[in-house]
């Protein structure tokens, strides 16, 4: 009995592992590949706009305003936190460092709009690019929820998490492939 016991536990953990192992690949994949798409042959999208004043390395607190030709939407990053251990018990511990957790919204304002997790970057103060994929794992905040062609009215909120050596970067929110904003913790 006892070694079945032992013997279940033991393949649990491989499992979890294999997990783990697969979401860290995909992410280093993901990171790889929007860092190797040529700028040659994308068809032109109209640059986002940012009509709510400064929209690049604001404090917590401060919203940009993204106009394209859908609709409007305003993306806040409310507050950054951090964390050394797993914010949940089963949760994975940083192994850069440190989790930051940036609690986010976004309103659709006008027209439609599309939200996803994955549109947010940490950028290290040396240009290394970090997506939030290996945070889901982290256990910390409730991830924000990713809708396409959402009406005008829809709000999301929820947290972007990153493991990263400190917090010496800043957060960044893509539209379109492009930067449209970036906050500072």
């Amino acid at each position: 009995m006892i070694i079945a016991v032992i013997a279940a536990v033991l393949a649990l953990l491989c499992c979890v592992g294999g997990i783990v192992t697969l979401v860290v690949s995909a992410n280093r994949a993901t990171n790889q590949a929007i860092d190797s798409i040529p700028d040659i042959g994308r068809p032109p999208t109209p640059a986002p706009s940012s009509s709510g004043g400064p929209s690049m390395n604001m404090p917590a607190g401060n919203s940009a305003q993204i106009d394209d030709d859908r609709g409007v939407m305003k993306v806040t990053v409310t507050k950054f936190s951090t964390s050394t251990e797993p914010c949940r018990t089963g949760g994975r511990k940083p192994d850069k460092g440190m989790y930051v957790i940036a609690d986010v919204t976004v309103s659709i304002t006008e027209g439609t709009g599309s939200i996803n997790p994955l549109y947010f970057w940490w950028v290290a103060a040396d240009g290394t690019k970090t997506s939030s994929i290996v945070g889901v794992l982290s256990g910390c905040g409730t991830s924000l929820r990713s809708g396409t062609n959402l009406p005008a009215g829809t709000t999301h909120a929820g947290s972007v998490v990153f493991n990263v050596p400190d917090t010496n970067g800043t957060l960044e929110y893509q539209h379109r492939l492009k930067t449209a904003a970036s906050w500072k913790p």
